[in-house]
Formats: structure tokens, sequence, C-alpha cells
């Protein structure tokens, strides 16, 4: 019986998106013949996805990380029974270090994405022996230097990504020595990064106090308009109240500044700005402008 014959009897007896990747098989023919049915199906009932790899010979792709992050170091073995798989991806899997020696036969491997799995330093020795290996994923993992010292034999390294890891650059620098031609990625360092603090605004105009009973008088309302910041800063000998102006009239408290205390307030040009003391008594007005400004509360 062909392969196509045999996958099309099995179609009833797999889930839609099983059958979608045998379906995709078939369009690959000469690469399934040669492939093991009882292998594919049990890589994608353990929720790997199963692809041939374009290119020459009869290569496998190979991913877990989509649909099957349940697998465990069990499943990897018919990973392994595949031989000729030249992409894996196991991210954020269930795999530990033991499951890796499924994969000290896979020859020919050339990408490999561990990233978040509970591998460690004792596992990576199964690895030692995949000479065509080009990419190496050990993101969020639990190696340390000691899993370099395993890796300096793959001549044909060029990228190994171990952040946050227990890799240091001593360990990286290392491995870069063995292996002139390796991109070792650590990540950001973050005990070396250096917080820089941008400088408070300083204030550019002073707002003219309006007083309560005085003859100048603010706008009824405030009025719409661009944003900045007003510092208001109490020099008189009480506590006052602080009341934004609406755009209807109505005053909405937004705060008490204690005598020789000051308030950062962020608002918006054309906006006025009510004191009064604890009693609410309106003791004066400002009104902002467009500038950052300096509002001195007088004594």
């Amino acid at each position: 019986m062909s392969t196509y014959s045999i996958l099309n009897n099995r179609r009833n007896s797999f889930p839609s998106y099983s059958y979608l990747i045998f379906s995709l098989l078939i369009a690959y023919m000469s690469t399934a013949q040669a492939a093991d049915l009882a292998t594919l199906k049990a890589i994608n009932s353990a929720g790997g996805l199963a692809l041939p790899h374009p290119g020459k010979g009869e290569q496998w792709e190979v991913e877990f990380h989509l649909r099957g992050r349940e697998l465990t170091d069990e499943g990897l073995k018919h990973v392994a029974a595949l031989k000729n798989v030249v992409v894996l991806n196991l991210r954020d899997t269930q795999i530990t270090s033991a499951g890796l020696m499924h994969l000290k036969d896979l020859r020919n491997l050339r990408r490999l994405h561990l990233e978040r799995t509970q591998v460690d330093d004792e596992g990576i020795g199964n690895l030692a022996g995949l000479g065509d290996l080009e990419y190496l994923n050990l993101y969020g993992t639990k190696i340390t230097d000691k899993a370099l010292n395993q890796l300096t034999g793959l001549k044909n390294l060029k990228q190994l990504y171990v952040w946050q890891t227990g890799v240091t650059e001593e360990g990286a620098d290392k491995l870069r020595k063995a292996l002139p031609g390796v991109k070792v990625v650590r990540g950001i360092d973050l005990s070396k990064v250096v917080v820089v603090k941008k400088p408070e605004p300083k204030p550019e105009d002073n707002l003219k106090w309006l007083p309560a009973e005085g003859k100048e008088k603010p706008p009824s309302k405030s009025k719409p308009g661009s944003f900045t910041i007003i510092t208001f800063q109490n020099k008189s000998d009480k506590n006052i109240k602080l009341y934004w102006i609406d755009y209807g009239g109505a005053r909405k408290l937004y705060g008490e500044i204690a005598k020789g205390d000051e308030r950062q307030q962020n608002t918006y040009s054309d906006a006025v700005w009510l004191v009064t003391d604890e009693k609410d008594k309106p003791l004066g007005y400002f009104v902002a402008g467009t500038k950052m400004a300096l509002a001195i509360i007088p004594k």
C-alpha cells in the first residue's frame, strides 16, 4: 500500500489539526515514504508538528512549542527515531536534562530551541556530539558556565543565547575564545545599568496673584488649552486649599498645601485656580499660561 493510501485510510483516526499535518506530508511524498508513519503519529499525538525541511535529502523540522508544551522527556524518544531532524523547537516544554539523552544521535541537527525548559548543566553533555549545530537557545534555563565548557567542540556553532541563566561574562568569554565564530548573547546585565535621572522641570514664568477682593478679576471658568505645569508655593502663614475652576465654573478640590510647603500640579493653559483658607474663604486666584510657571501664594 502506498504512503498516500495509508495516510488516507487513517484520516478519520486523527483530529482535524493532526490530519492537516499529515496532509502537508503528502505533498512531500518521497520524504514521507522514508519516514516511519508510526513515529510521525506519535510525535503528532504528543502535540508536535513534524514537517519535511526544504532542501536536499530527507530532513525534518519538529516543533512542540505551539501546542505540545506538556511534552516530557519520554516523548523525545519519538523525535530521536526520525534521525534526520535538522530543526527542533522544544521551547516552554516540560523536558529536563534527562531527556536530552534522546537527542545525542541527531547528528544533522542545526537549530535547537531549549528556552525556558528545565535543562541544567548535567544534560548539556548530550549535545557535545552535535557537530552540525549552528544555533542553540538556552534562555531561561538552569545552566551555568559548566554547561558552556561542554560546548567547546561544536565548531559550527554560530549563535548561543543564554539570557537569564547562571552563565557569567567570564564563562561566555572563555567559549568565545574556544569558538571564535560564535556569538554568545547574555542579554542586559541589569547590575551594570546606570539609571539617568532627568532633571526636575524648572518654572519658566511667575503667575500673577489675583487677590479675591482685588479689582482685577479672573475668568469665571477655565478654558481648554495646552499642557503645562504649575508649582504652587505657600508663603502664607496658614494652610490653604487648592481648587480648580472647571469648564462650567464649578469648584473642584485638588488638595491642600500646608504653610511653607509647595505642590507641583499638572494643568492646562487658561485653567483658573482658586486658593482658599481652610474654611473655604477665597483668598485669591491664578490663571495658567502656556509656560511652566511658579505660583506664589503671598502672606
